[in-house]
């Protein structure tokens, strides 16, 4: 318990120098957030090398979470995924913090005034390669997002992205196709 609270204190005193409480971070001392990262990493099926970059990232439910190599999440970001579905994170990908994605949700289109259950709908989520995801994105249930697009901060996702597209806004809508050379 004391070397809880020893460790506890340390960060407090480093938190205003953020290389210091990196470089403790990376010294071999196991926070809760590492251990619990540690048990996504086991219950789901993540690349070795993904990255939690940073705090109070939450993975939960009954489904899936796949991801691929050189990919991260930031801090404050939820992924939801419902029993029999999956979320599928590719290649080098780059999603920012505060990020939202969930594999069920409620209808709208409904009397929220009841304590009846409300409707519900599923689908999976799958995020290509090379795909950068913007701060306080959400991605609805039952989206596809193509290889090498950019989410802009802020965009809530209701439909499928195409390839090498940059979508932003509510809902996000294409804002162009990149320009590949």
């Amino acid at each position: 318990m004391i070397k809880i609270i020893a460790n506890y204190l340390i960060k407090i005193l480093l938190y205003a120098d953020p290389i210091a409480l990196a470089k403790f971070n990376n010294s071999g001392v196991k926070s809760s957030s590492n251990t619990k990262y540690e048990s996504y990493k086991i219950k789901y099926n993540l690349s070795p090398d993904f990255k939690f970059n940073g705090l109070n990232i939450l993975f939960y439910g009954d489904g899936q979470i796949i991801t691929g190599n050189k990919s991260y999440i930031g801090s404050y970001s939820t992924i939801q995924v419902d029993k029999n579905h999956f979320v599928r994170i590719g290649n080098n990908c780059s999603i920012s913090h505060n990020v939202r994605i969930y594999t069920t949700s409620s209808y709208s289109n409904q009397n929220f005034d009841t304590s009846e259950n409300k409707k519900k709908y599923s689908g999976d989520v799958n995020i290509g390669d090379g795909v950068w995801i913007g701060a306080n994105v959400f991605i609805n249930p039952n989206i596809n997002i193509g290889n090498n697009v950019i989410i802009g901060a802020n965009s809530v996702v209701t439909k499928d992205v195409p390839d090498n597209a940059i979508y932003g806004g509510v809902p996000a809508k294409l804002i162009k196709y990149k320009d590949i050379l």
